[in-house]
């Protein structure tokens, strides 16, 4: 499974010490609780959003990696060494930031005028799209490009609410994927965090909610609790209200929908009844 969080993260919402107390300095049973929580978010979203657009994996930069659009990824470097001979275009890390090499040099202390500051070290860059991504409810006319699943699609008829894999009215699309190309390249890549905040804040309230409750689950601070269910019987606060109001249709998230295809049953509409659809209604 995909690994939405990063280790900084956790800072928003507990110090380092804190955190190290709980998981017992093991890694290996935060990994394993997030995980859980986030399947444990994943059974309140599928049947509405497209899971795999939602909790991606943030890895560290790979210039010989090959990216799809959107894809986040955590760009560092080597440490800068005194005793290395660097040549132009090298990047590395020095004092918290990413330089690049503006001319080769000999092996000396670092002189800032040989460098270029690119970046604060793990700083988050994602793939820029080559095209606006394909919205079901805007007016297409021939010729108009869009950006859907990886793919990027030319308008052959004009058309509205028809999803850009049906031929007769876009062409086949060609898969768009960027590899070799820096961070610091503004054409290829833009700096910044473009996960969805609000998972991210209600994933780390429920990993560190089943952190606590693996301790005792009778002495869960209060704060943990009502992060997760409002503390109390009915779980209608935190962020299991919040994910109970996505999947009843109560609430629509600012997250990527699936999008309605011929022959396919999806949830629509809302909890309310008289002539609204209801939640339990398939269409």
């Amino acid at each position: 499974m995909a690994r939405l969080l990063r280790d900084n993260d956790y800072l928003r919402v507990i110090q380092s010490d804190n955190l190290s107390q709980i998981i017992e300095s093991n890694q290996q049973t935060k990994l394993d609780v997030e995980q859980s929580a986030q399947s444990e978010m994943i059974s309140y979203l599928a049947q509405r959003y497209l899971i795999n657009s939602i909790f991606t994996d943030t890895k560290v930069f790979d210039v010989t990696a090959t990216y799809n659009g959107k894809q986040l990824v955590e760009w560092t470097a080597s440490a800068f060494s005194a005793t290395t001979v660097y040549t132009t275009g090298q990047y590395v890390v020095y004092n918290g930031n990413i330089y690049k090499s503006i001319a080769g040099s000999t092996a000396h202390a670092f002189n800032a005028s040989e460098w270029t500051l690119k970046a604060v070290d793990k700083s988050l860059f994602y793939v820029t799209l080559p095209e606006d991504e394909y919205n079901n409810s805007t007016s297409y006319v021939a010729g108009d490009k869009v950006y859907f699943d990886n793919i990027e699609y030319t308008c052959l008829l004009n058309c509205k609410g028809i999803l850009p894999t049906e031929t007769q009215f876009w062409s086949v699309g060609s898969a768009y994927t960027l590899t070799a190309a820096y961070p610091d390249d503004t054409t290829k890549w833009t700096e910044g965090d473009n996960r969805n905040q609000q998972i991210v804040m209600y994933l780390l309230d429920i990993t560190l909610y089943h952190l606590h409750s693996r301790i005792n689950p009778r002495n869960v601070p209060d704060l943990r609790k009502e992060r997760y269910d409002g503390n109390n019987a009915t779980q209608n606060g935190g962020a299991i209200a919040w994910l109970k109001r996505c999947a009843s249709g109560d609430l629509t998230a600012d997250l990527p929908s699936i999008l309605p295809q011929q022959g396919v049953s999806i949830r629509w509409g809302n909890s309310n009844g008289g002539t609204i659809k209801t939640s339990n209604q398939l269409w």
